[in-house]
């Protein structure tokens, strides 16, 4: 972190404009700290300008069907079209799902196992040809049944009935019985069983509709085939692209699409990605990753800067994980006793105070449908040694603790853990894995049982922003490798709980089934929540229409504008 930000180090620190130019813009008294996380600032219909986008490195892909990050997913909304998406807008009406390529919602049938979807008339790609219902199949198709796209998740994969070997094994679509095409406008899913939060699959990226006879494999990312409002007219991996205005796009009420122009330089050191935006010669970072720590404190300290910041939560939720599967973790009141003693106050401290993150009491973030606000385990180190005599450890037990190498603010929590647990006799021994490995060491249930990892720092954000979204990855079948569940619950009450609210027709009726099941996961004490982490960003006065779409965690690129 020291060396990328070297280079512009007195220009953060002084807030002057630098490394990349840019004039000083007049302090605005009309927006406050973190205004756009439930507001728009600046809010504008104007049309026309170039917005300016930095990154300190290159997509991991831009193939709409091969999106694997949040940011890809808010990037790809400029020129992929979804069946439906998420209302542009901050707080909570942004989570709610409209549509975009169909006409509605998806319409449920045979008990919640089919979803069917119209698309609207007359839509087109960038070339004028006609977007079909079969373009949206084979979207689907190459982007769960392959595999050369790997990036990407495969929740529509785990939820679609028959078996496919995927269009690139198998290129006739008929075997591809998942999904079916009555006609040209109209998309069947076939589910194995009811899933009433499927619009939420359907806003996915790979919804977005791909012709048979233009998918290039993994070099589709390099021009995808626009249905959006911009197209590609640039795209060099490594430097950057250009996005200009799609002239076959029919204004729709999703995207506000105020340039005329994006340019998206890549690989600027992180440094001067935070110099040109504090000095005016850049827009936004569209991944969404927020600013330095250094640069951070500059502009927390100063009014004038504070005002122009945002704190946004990302969406992601940094846990400690107890895996069952390790002694003295197997017994519900030693984990309830870490719990009790955890002082999660200190552990925010650790990670960078109030800006970095919210005290986190419940498994749930507060960004998911379904989340209500609890504190099972409040500080309590009487109820702590309670708990160790119940587990028979009345004098406390020792563990070992796993934290990635790369994540210095879980090394630091790590450390302020350990101390938090050793004023009740809990004492914990600290182990450093490489990122490179985590899949194979703290995602090995075998690994973590022989080196008694009984507490895993780690850290989780929803598929989709629901509380089954959230939850099921994490509380689902444990796996030899690459484990999710490291906690490795096994309990009966969660799996009813979730897999019944999949069959709730009612959306306030399916948010109660996710509470319930974030009081189970709590009444297991099966994970300690550390923090909702925030992140601090920055909003030039050159930015308009600007706020923090909560199904992202960042600023909607969509909305943008100069």
């Amino acid at each position: 972190m020291t060396g990328r930000f070297a280079a512009c180090a007195t220009v953060l620190v002084l807030g002057l404009a630098g490394c990349g130019g840019g004039q000083r813009h007049q302090v605005r008294a009309d927006t406050t700290f973190d205004e756009a996380s439930t507001r728009t600032v600046h809010p504008s219909s104007g049309r026309g300008g170039t917005l300016r986008l930095l990154m300190t490195d290159a997509p991991v892909s831009l193939d709409p069907g091969d999106l694997g990050f949040a940011y890809g997913a808010d990037l790809a909304r400029l020129y992929a079209r979804s069946l439906v998406t998420y209302a542009p807008a901050p707080g909570a009406a942004g989570l709610r799902v409209v549509p975009d390529l169909a006409e509605g919602l998806g319409k449920a049938g045979d008990g919640g196992r089919t979803w069917t979807y119209r698309l609207r008339p007359g839509l087109k790609y960038e070339n004028g040809r006609a977007v079909r219902a079969q373009d949206v199949k084979y979207a689907v198709a190459r982007s769960n049944y392959t595999a050369e796209l790997n990036d990407g998740p495969h929740d529509l994969r785990d939820v679609l009935s028959g078996t496919y070997w995927g269009p690139y094994l198998d290129a006739d679509l008929g075997h591809f019985t998942g999904v079916t095409t009555p006609d040209d406008r109209t998309v069947v899913f076939h589910l194995k069983h009811p899933f009433a939060d499927f619009d939420h699959l359907a806003a996915s990226p790979q919804t977005a509709p791909v012709p048979r006879d233009a998918d290039t494999k993994r070099k589709y990312e390099k021009h995808p085939l626009s249905t959006g409002p911009y197209r590609f007219a640039r795209n060099d991996v490594g430097e950057g692209f250009t996005l200009v205005r799609n002239s076959e796009w029919k204004d729709g009420p999703a995207r506000a699409a105020l340039p005329d122009r994006i340019e998206v330089t890549e690989k600027v050191a992180a440094a001067d990605v935070d110099a040109r935006l504090l000095g005016g010669g850049a827009d936004a970072d569209p991944t969404g990753a927020g600013v330095l720590p250094r640069t951070r404190a500059s502009i927390l300290a100063s009014p004038a800067e504070r005002a122009r910041a945002d704190d946004p939560l990302t969406g992601l939720v940094r846990y400690a994980m107890l895996p069952h599967g390790v002694p003295p973790m197997d017994d519900v009141h030693c984990r309830r006793a870490v719990q009790y003693a955890t002082d999660r106050v200190a552990v925010r401290a650790a990670y960078g105070g109030p800006a970095a993150g919210d005290v986190a009491t419940t498994a749930l973030p507060t960004t998911v449908v379904g989340y209500r606000p609890a504190n099972p385990y409040p500080l309590d180190l009487a109820r702590a040694r309670q708990e160790l005599r119940a587990c028979g450890r009345p004098d406390g037990f020792h563990t070992g603790l796993a934290v990635r190498t790369d994540r210095a603010g879980d090394v630091a929590a790590a450390g302020a853990l350990s101390r938090s647990l050793a004023t009740v006799g809990i004492t914990v021994q600290v182990t450093r894995l490489s990122p490179f490995q985590w899949g194979s060491t703290a995602g090995s249930p075998a690994y973590v049982h022989a080196h008694r990892l009984g507490i895993v720092l780690d850290a989780q954000a929803a598929t989709y922003p629901t509380g089954y979204g959230f939850l099921a990855p994490i509380t689902g079948a444990v796996t030899k490798t690459a484990n999710r569940d490291i906690m490795e619950l096994r309990d009966p009450q969660v799996k009813r709980i979730l897999t019944g609210g999949l069959k709730i027709t009612d959306p306030a009726r399916r948010a109660s089934a996710w509470a319930e099941a974030d009081r189970q996961v709590m009444a297991d004490a099966a994970l300690v929540p550390l923090i909702d982490e925030r992140t601090v960003t920055y909003r030039p006065d050159s930015l308009r229409n600007v706020y923090v779409h909560p199904a992202y965690g960042m600023y909607d690129l969509s909305a943008l504008g100069r």
